[in-house]
């Protein structure tokens, strides 16, 4: 009973916290956190003294140091925000005092998206 006893506690010492609206979440979460309680028990008898949590740490940065399955720059559509903002001129952007504007919902109007006062185009 002991054994048990030992992995139940340094589970609940740091266990995840996150909580998800799926039956199966908890049960996921507590198979990991059993999962790292043991990869530590046996890191601990191979080499040597580390704490619990620096353990869970160094496993925690090696995973999001990773390479994701598929890159970030080849999935999804290319992104337009550079092109667009050459699109403007930088002078119809911005106002006089810096900031820029948007249009409004009728299109003739612009407003400054900083300190939302309307403002016409011919003033900028």
């Amino acid at each position: 009973m002991g054994g048990v006893d030992k992995l139940d506690w340094n589970v609940q010492k740091y266990r995840i916290k996150i909580r998800g609206k799926k039956w199966y979440f908890p049960i996921f979460t507590n198979a990991v956190d059993v999962a790292l309680v043991n990869a530590h028990t046996i890191y601990y008898i191979a080499n040597g003294k580390m704490p619990l949590l620096n353990f869970r740490r160094e496993v925690a940065r090696f995973y999001l140091n990773l390479h994701s399955v598929s890159e970030r720059k080849n999935c999804g559509r290319p992104s337009y925000s550079v092109s667009s903002q050459k699109r403007i001129p930088e002078d119809l952007r911005k106002n006089p005092q810096g900031h820029y504007l948007e249009r409004t919902l009728d299109g003739k109007q612009r407003k400054c998206a900083v300190c939302k006062k309307k403002c016409s185009e011919n003033s900028v």
